[in-house]
């Protein structure tokens, strides 16, 4: 009995100290680590810029209590929400606009319809004609060409001016050079005129063609292709009336008027032929002259179908330089 009453509270003691035992044990294997600010060891180096840098990842942004977004990150979102960090109503309407511009247009433009020169279709036709030297057939397309006045009616007047010209119609010419409100194709339609009456090759025909020949060049006379054409035309229409005098006056006019011109060294070839022929002013030294300037300008160049003179002046200038 004794020995009963003796067990129990040492059983009891014991029992005590080994639950502060046991406490004391699990308390000791927590390990206390320094704090990240003061923990600068080499290798482990962390810092509260990394929580302050990554605030979404740290332990201290949530409520260890509920398991819910601290104060600070309802904080984060407050200030998201706040009109400062919302896209303001000028640069909405920015972003609409510049959509609108960019948008490609719901309605297609309509395309120009091709406007169509009523009297191209017959000034063709006409051309096509003349290829085949069917004059009359020629003549009525382009009749009916600026019958219909497109543009194409100004180029078919120049082209039946010529014919009417070549088959003796003279008032029916000029009335297309009447009609001409151009300028440039008035000058053209005259011209025209006048080459087809000096072609007829008979003096009356000649007669007429000299008098729109002189029309044209008093009226005109500054016009870089067709006054230059015209006062050659009239020297070669004088040199076969052997009106050497008048010629020699035509063609000097186009030696100072007209150096650019395709007839200014021709000129001088058909000086060398009027001082070559006999008549009272003839002059062998000026004619070789002449020659010899033709021959200096062409040396290198191009010429105009119809003005290389090379050949006949070249047995000019042999038969000369032996006479002189």
């Amino acid at each position: 009995m004794y020995f009963k009453f003796v067990l129990t509270p040492f059983l009891f003691v014991c029992f005590v100290f080994l639950n502060l035992v046991s406490s004391l044990s699990a308390e000791s294997t927590e390990l206390f680590l320094p704090f990240p600010e003061t923990w600068t060891k080499e290798g482990g180096k962390e810092t509260t810029e990394s929580q302050t840098k990554n605030p979404l990842n740290s332990t201290a942004m949530m409520n260890p209590v509920q398991g819910t977004p601290s104060k600070s990150l309802n904080n984060l979102s407050t200030q998201n929400n706040s009109p400062e960090s919302l896209p303001s109503k000028s640069a909405t309407q920015e972003n609409q606009a510049a959509v609108t511009i960019n948008a490609k247009p719901t309605d297609k433009k309509k395309k120009k319809k091709e406007v169509i020169d009523p009297s191209l279709a017959s000034f063709q036709k006409g051309k096509a004609y003349l290829t085949r030297d069917q004059k009359k057939t020629a003549e009525s397309e382009f009749a009916d060409s600026y019958g219909k006045e497109g543009d194409a009616a100004k180029f078919s007047r120049v082209e039946n001016s010529n014919l009417f010209g070549l088959d003796g119609k003279e008032k029916d010419s000029l009335n297309l050079v009447e009609k001409q409100e151009d300028p440039d194709f008035k000058i053209k339609t005259q011209f025209e005129l006048a080459r087809s009456l000096d072609r007829i090759g008979n003096p009356e025909a000649e007669e007429k063609a000299y008098k729109e020949y002189l029309k044209l060049v008093t009226e005109y006379p500054k016009h870089p292709e067709l006054t230059p054409r015209s006062h050659y035309a009239m020297a070669i229409l004088l040199i076969r009336k052997k009106e050497f005098r008048s010629a020699v006056h035509q063609l000097v006019n186009i030696i100072k008027n007209f150096k650019e011109s395709a007839e200014y060294l021709p000129s001088h070839y058909y000086l060398g032929k009027i001082y070559e022929s006999s008549w009272e002013e003839r002059d062998l030294e000026r004619s070789l002259k002449y020659y010899q300037l033709y021959m200096n300008g062409v040396e290198g160049k191009t010429l105009v179908p119809g003005y290389d003179f090379k050949k006949e002046t070249r047995e000019r200038m042999r038969v000369l330089g032996s006479s002189i």
